[in-house]
């Protein structure tokens, strides 16, 4: 018998939703490369997980949690802020070869066959490319499959303008942001390169207007919903049915948030009077339910306040604040809680989200959402150099939300 070529792969993850995509982004590539016969040693890499420092830790559980779930790892690492600091501040003085060896060690292989990012920009990412550029490099991508380039709205800071039309913010927008670029590349193109991606597996690919710079494949939900499903026991059966009698029969709206005062776009102050305001944008049903999903990234303390901030609109508000739920994809929740097994919906439900963490409940379930703030609100509560980013990024999101339905 023939021995099986052996095929290491290192996987990075930055987070929950991501490392759902990336596993879904596996069993599309090992479909591809199912009559070649290869065996597989897979290496989990968690890092940036930009989430509060009190949190991070259950973070990093519930991540190796879901990947022991899912598939077999000949190692899982995670690399700390602090391990990452001091690789940045050895940079200034330490050539590639001694670099390399300390990610080496870290991850625990030295020359991998493929490596999977969300990104190549952002230091651990540029880190880890650097260090594995002789292997297949594969963008996953961000959210559910989503590229996003370092200039998208969604992700670049944006100095301080006046206020202007929404075109002439988009427009200093991506100006100011190009020049801030390009200083930062200079900064760093004597120690770490910008390297392309060979290959990107996006299941909604340019659906937020940027065409990935790469040759792309596009995987189909079949994959994902099957990830997910999997991870239906990390939900407590108890806790979703003492949640669902207190729900009863009663219409549900599901608020998704997002880290943005977290993130230094807004205060939390102002981000917890724009969901209130976003939620009084449409009429709420007599007798309903809320229930919140956090971000990951989210504070609890602005969590608790929003909670109580939110409680005179609705007869009851159910927060997601449980370690597994907090943590977890909102998609297994769902799944556990809101749908029957002929996939209707158990309660009349409408999804509240301003970020992409919308696009999934859209694309897998057909679930109504009403997305973003809109100018009013975005206008008197993000920080005034965020504004033009911030509605360009809710406009691409609603344009995406009608693509999905037209599919």
């Amino acid at each position: 018998m023939m021995n099986r070529k052996l095929i290491k792969r290192v996987i990075t993850c930055q987070g929950t939703i991501q490392l759902v995509t990336a596993l879904s982004v596996l069993a599309h590539r090992e479909r591809e490369q199912q009559h070649l016969g290869y065996q597989y040693e897979n290496y989990l890499v968690i890092y940036e997980l930009y989430a509060p420092s009190e949190q991070v830790d259950e973070f990093v559980v519930l991540i190796k949690k879901m990947a022991e779930l899912v598939s077999d790892w000949k190692a899982i690492v995670y690399i700390s802020p602090e391990e990452l600091k001091n690789i940045e501040i050895k940079l200034k003085t330490t050539g590639y070869s001694k670099i390399f060896k300390i990610v080496h060690e870290l991850v625990g292989i030295d020359s991998p066959n493929e490596i999977y990012l969300c990104r190549n920009w952002q230091f651990g990412n540029k880190l880890l490319i650097n260090t594995y550029r002789s292997a297949e490099k594969i963008c996953y991508g961000d959210s559910i499959g989503i590229y996003f380039s370092q200039n998208s709205p969604v992700i670049s800071p944006v100095p301080k303008i006046s206020k202007t039309p929404l075109l002439h913010h988009v427009i200093q927008d991506k100006i100011v942001g190009l020049i801030r670029n390009i200083k930062h590349y200079l900064k760093l193109k004597t120690v770490l390169k910008d390297i392309d991606f060979n290959i990107g597996y996006f299941i909604l690919p340019n659906i937020l207007g940027e065409k990935p710079p790469m040759k792309v494949i596009t995987t189909d939900k079949l994959s994902l919903l099957e990830k997910f499903h999997k991870m239906r026991c990390l939900v407590e059966l108890e806790y979703v049915d003492y949640l669902c009698y207190k729900i009863g029969n009663a219409p549900v709206s599901v608020l998704l948030t997002s880290n943005l005062s977290e993130a230094d776009r807004m205060s939390m102050d102002n981000e917890i009077a724009a969901y209130k305001k976003f939620l009084m944008t449409e009429k709420i049903d007599p007798d309903s339910v809320l229930v919140l999903k956090p971000h990951p990234r989210d504070s609890e303390v602005k969590i608790r306040k929003l909670e109580n901030t939110l409680a005179d609109l609705y007869t009851e508000v159910v927060t997601l604040s449980k370690q597994n739920l907090f943590f977890l994809p909102f998609e297994v929740f769902f799944m556990a809680a809101f749908l029957n097994s002929d996939l209707t919906f158990t309660n009349k439900l409408r999804v509240f989200a301003v970020s992409s963490a919308c696009l999934s409940l859209s694309l897998l379930f057909n679930v109504p959402c009403v997305v973003g703030f809109g100018e009013q609100i975005t206008s008197s509560t993000f920080y005034e150099n965020y504004v033009g980013s911030r509605l360009q990024h809710e406009q691409d999101l609603r344009v995406a939300i009608d693509a999905i339905k037209d599919k």
